[in-house]
């Protein structure tokens, strides 16, 4: 069988369905679903409230072993820019390279993963493999959280997790969670010459605004002294803030997001507290202004870091699989990978691609990364043989 092939046509389907975290993907579920009958293995769906899109997890070989997961995220970010060289959504092959929305974050992994279920079925006599795919990772990683809760509680606790973010096959083994925040204010709006009768949304958001700042600056102050992050600290980042229609009104209401995203070891819950009684604060300033006025907050997003691993075993095992240098890598960016590890299953982040070329007009992924992602997987069915603990250990 030509896998090389049978990736690239499957990672042409994969691009066509046009997953972006605000629409379903529920089409390209079901492709997956009718690609896994065809081999005789069952999925479960795991939909969202709505019943619109869905995550899906199936296991491939003995349910009563430890196995290993393949995970990845099925949406992708909107394809809204105008410097497209070819349709976002149709995966255009140039040269050594296949063009489109999702090839590197992160259908090409997903293609590859799917092109090895029937060496996959053959193999896994005793190490099972999961397959574990979520929906809106790009919005916050609403989707894993059930997902990983399926997966620890399959029969047997899966015993490693790779999940397949483009890292250029790196084996990393961390990186920073997030915390991502909305904060609503309402004042009183007035005209501009009075404006000791209004209360000015703006103006206490500012105010928030530089609070927030010296908090970011306190903690650039604290460099992490473990494995190396860029830039080596935990960060606050005010991303927006909107307020006012005219100058000759004063604002009744102003938005702000922002965003932390910390390093192992940062008391979050702290840092939000200290944003909390700063917001109670502006809160009463404003009251004293306009008794309706108030502000309020909303969570946007939020997921764990990874830290580094307790044990090098995951990383050896990854790194042999993809014949990777074995060393504990971090990226800036976050994955679901927080979440598995959350749930013992020891997790590591290693795929095709490059997050470099994601999130950004005519996205690509090297023919020869696929190659690379298959001989990843290839190498791993010839260890499916054997229990996971013993491959794991020899590494």
């Amino acid at each position: 069988m030509d896998t090389l092939k049978a990736t690239l046509d499957i990672l042409d389907r994969l691009v066509g369905f046009p997953t972006v975290s605000a629409r379903s993907n529920l089409d390209l579920i079901d492709y997956v679903e009718e690609r896994l009958a065809l081999e005789g293995i069952g999925a479960r769906r795991i939909p969202d409230a709505s019943g619109r899109k869905a995550s899906l997890l199936a296991t491939i070989g003995p349910s009563d072993q430890a196995g290993i997961v393949l995970s990845a995220h099925t949406d992708v970010v909107p394809a809204e820019e105008p410097s497209w060289s070819s349709p976002p959504f149709t995966a255009t092959r140039r040269g050594d390279r296949v063009h489109g929305r999702g090839t590197s974050d992160m259908k090409g992994f997903i293609a590859s993963a799917l092109a090895h279920v029937d060496a996959f079925k053959r193999a896994a006599t005793v190490t099972p493999v999961h397959l574990a795919f979520s929906y809106d990772e790009e919005v916050g990683c609403r989707g894993a959280p059930d997902l990983v809760k399926a997966a620890s509680a399959l029969p047997v606790r899966p015993a490693l997790c790779i999940v397949g973010e483009p890292t250029s096959l790196r084996v990393v083994s961390a990186h920073k969670g997030k915390v991502a925040r909305r904060i609503r204010i309402t004042g009183r709006t007035g005209h501009s010459a009075m404006p000791h009768r209004a209360a000015n949304a703006v103006i206490a958001a500012a105010r928030i605004v530089a609070s927030l700042d010296d908090m970011a600056r306190e903690l650039s102050r604290l460099p992490y002294d473990g494995i190396a992050f860029d830039p080596p600290y935990s960060t606050l980042h005010v991303g927006s803030l909107h307020g006012g229609t005219a100058l000759n009104l004063v604002p009744d209401q102003a938005v702000i997001e922002f965003e932390i995203r910390s390093v192992p070891g940062t008391d979050v819950a702290g840092l939000l507290q200290r944003i909390d009684a700063l917001v109670d604060e502006e809160r009463r300033s404003l009251r004293r202004a306009a008794s309706e006025a108030d502000i309020a907050i909303e969570d946007m997003s939020a997921y764990p870091g990874l830290a580094p691993a307790a044990t090098d075993t995951a990383v050896k095992a990854v790194a042999e699989l993809a014949e990777a240098e074995a060393c504990q890598e971090t990226v800036s960016f976050g994955t679901e990978a927080g979440l598995y590890s959350e749930a013992r299953i020891p997790t590591v982040v290693c795929g095709p691609g490059d997050m470099a070329r994601a999130h950004k007009a005519d996205e690509w992924i090297g023919i020869d990364e696929l190659s690379g992602a298959n001989r990843m997987m290839q190498r791993l069915a010839l260890k499916l043989d054997r229990p996971i603990a013993e491959w794991m250990r020899a590494a």
